[in-house]
């Protein structure tokens, strides 16, 4: 592992995931953190499908005392007061305290690699979110094996962090990957567009790991600005969801960098592949498997599909956790004679790269149809008006699926759903235009950028969260 690793420190970014998960995994511990919600839930606590249960919250969060007791769940809350005097939150130790007692040599606990090193919850984009176990060869695989062959780091290579650490995404490529390279990184305390376009010019960032809103806001941003777009980036990729064709085009043109956009999972400690990691560089794909990864498209009985047939996407690497922790029905249903069963439906084309046309759960069925709403979503996307879109199945009053779009429309853009409906049985076959078309200000996104669907159906109730007077679900890991 390299020793030269730098943190460009931004003193107004929380830094804490910078030593604690090192110093964790160092001390033989298991490192983890969960974003329950987005905003403050009264009279609300999280329930973990975990053991020896705590909770460390920040001032502004509101956790039920009585609720927690009686899970057996512990509380160090924070207070409200800042500085170095104010009051520490129970049973913690300040960090300055810490370091300022530390020997200056290190000697890490000894543990087996197969060993889970970090829990991370899934974002339940289709479900209650699950502990995906990562062990340390999880992690050695995915920097030795994937980083360094599919998107090479060097030691003079400066990173603009500005994706959560409790991401795989972030957490793997970004704090993991340079610490392993020695390259800089460069942290953003709080996103905005403006803010990350600044601080890559700033820096000469000449790495970026990103989400595709991030990309289009950069855009948006370019456009208006003009000048002043800073040229050093040399690499950028882009997970989480499906990035729009005309989006990677028109980056690609203003900044001068090409966008590689990747594939991976929570479950494969990231990225397996990336579009350009190889000979493979055909628009909409996610490229093919990385050297140390097997892929393969199977039918719903786990047989091996041609190439151009449609499947399920199945993976096996050193790098694919061993399951979910004290989960052992949802490890079983997605770990089957060694493979990991993605459920992400796409195939392979004659030239070895990978399509994904969508989620195995987010498939719509009208009239003996199957119905791909990333198609559908692509489509809208490409409207004048449209700056972006959601597409799901819905039962009409007959009782039958049909399509419905969620629509987020350009700034100062206006258009009518009836005119969107018309655009799309222009261009599409009858069964896969919406007959519902509902403007939205903005889609639900999970904190690694991804629209959560789930959220946008009727009678939607998040499952990860318990209210006073309720208890936990039998089995639950929310």
């Amino acid at each position: 592992m390299a020793a030269t690793w730098r943190l460009i420190y931004n003193p107004d970014a929380d830094i804490a995931d910078i030593p604690a998960v090192p110093a964790a995994l160092a001390a033989g511990r298991r490192a983890g953190r969960f974003l329950p919600a987005r905003f403050n839930h009264p009279d609300t606590i999280v329930i973990q499908e975990i053991r020896g249960k705590g909770i460390l919250a920040g001032a502004d969060v509101n956790v039920d005392a009585r609720e927690a007791a009686k899970n057996g769940i512990s509380i160090a809350a924070a207070p409200s007061a800042a500085g170095r005097r104010a009051p520490r939150p129970a049973g913690t130790l300040r960090l300055e305290d810490i370091t300022a007692r530390a020997p200056a040599a290190c000697t890490a606990a000894a543990c087996d690699p197969d060993d889970p090193a970090v829990i991370l919850y899934t974002s339940g984009t289709t479900g209650m979110p699950k502990g995906v176990m990562l062990s340390h060869r999880n992690f050695h695989a995915q920097c030795s094996g994937i980083v360094a062959r599919v998107f090479p780091m060097r030691p003079d290579d400066r990173l603009t962090g500005v994706l959560p650490l409790y991401h795989v995404y972030a957490l793997a490529n970004g704090l993991v990957a340079s610490v392993y390279f020695g390259a800089a990184l460069c942290l953003i305390p709080q996103y905005s567009p403006a803010l990350l376009l600044d601080t890559i010019a700033a820096t000469r960032s000449t790495i970026l790991f990103a989400i595709p809103a991030m990309y289009m806001n950069l855009l948006t941003l370019a456009r208006v600005r003009r000048t002043g777009i800073p040229h050093t980036l040399r690499l950028c990729v882009s997970g989480g969801a499906p990035l729009p064709r005309t989006v990677l085009a028109e980056f690609e043109n203003v900044f001068h960098a090409r966008i590689a956009e990747g594939y991976g999972l929570t479950e494969t400690t990231s990225a397996v592949c990336l579009n350009g990691s190889g000979e493979c560089c055909t628009p909409g794909s996610i490229g093919p498997a990385a050297p140390g990864v097997e892929m393969k498209i199977v039918d719903d009985n786990g047989c091996a599909l041609p190439d151009g047939r449609t499947g399920e996407i199945v993976i096996r690497s050193a790098v694919v956790t061993r399951g979910y922790w004290n989960n052992p029905q949802e490890t079983a249903a997605v770990l089957r004679d060694g493979w990991l069963h993605t459920g992400d439906i796409g195939f392979r084309d004659r030239d070895g790269c990978f399509f994904i046309t969508d989620r195995k759960k987010d498939l719509i069925i009208r009239g003996g149809f199957n119905i791909s709403p990333r198609e559908v979503e692509e489509l809208l996307a490409t409207h004048a008006a449209v700056q972006e879109a959601a597409v799901i199945g819905v039962t009409d009053k007959r009782g039958e699926e049909t399509v419905k779009a969620f629509v987020v429309l350009k700034p100062g853009a206006s258009v009518g759903g009836k005119t969107l409906i018309e655009y799309c049985s222009m261009h599409l076959a009858p069964y896969k235009v919406p007959k519902m078309i509902e403007f939205r200000d903005a889609l639900p996104r999970s904190a690694a950028g991804k629209i959560l669907k789930k959220e946008l159906r009727a009678g939607y109730v998040d499952m990860r969260l318990m209210r006073q007077g309720e208890t936990a679900p039998e089995g639950g890991n929310g």
